[in-house]
């Protein structure tokens, strides 16, 4: 009687333990126009507005523990509109690969939140692969490709990748 019990609270146990879910998108669409164009800092274009605002729509129901971009304006502004709607400050981390893994990691081991992160085409993958997770596609994320919404799953330390897609499809 007790082994029964026994299984049935693991059971209970694992199937309760907590889910940390961290969403990862790349920046919307940038302008070619931005003043800011010169100095490598884009604002985001009329498309990557509307973008943002589908990201905002898609996620405000979640509840969101934190949410994370690099210093540039187009992955502050990609996620300016759930964090408005959240009352949350987006944290920034330096754009590059080893401080998106590192924060990838850290995020990894927080139990039972849900993070939003906006990166760029090159870290992003990345920062998938070095989960060990495998992607549909080789290298960087295509320079004209803004719909992804890399939803990454932790539970029991056993990691999942889910692909989607968000907004108007990228041609």
């Amino acid at each position: 009687m007790r082994y029964i019990i026994l299984c049935c609270l693991s059971g209970w146990f694992f199937a309760c333990s907590p889910v940390t879910t961290i969403y990862l998108v790349r920046h919307a669409e940038k302008s070619t126009t931005s003043s800011t164009m010169m100095a490598g800092d884009m604002d985001l274009s009329a498309a990557g507005n509307a973008r943002a605002a589908v990201l905002s729509d898609s996620l405000s129901g979640k509840r969101i523990a934190a949410m994370f971009a690099t210093p540039l304006q187009r992955t502050q502004q990609t996620l300016q509109p759930l964090a408005n709607v959240k009352g949350l400050v987006i944290k920034q981390y330096p754009a590059t690969q080893v401080a998106s893994n590192a924060l990838l990691d850290s995020l990894s081991l927080i139990k039972g939140k849900i993070f939003v992160i906006a990166g760029h085409s090159n870290t992003v993958p990345e920062m998938i692969r070095h989960l060990g997770l495998p992607l549909s596609f080789a290298g960087n994320i295509p320079e004209n490709d803004f719909d992804n919404l890399f939803v990454i799953t932790i539970k029991n330390n056993e990691k999942k990748l889910v692909q989607k897609t968000y907004g108007v499809i990228s041609p």
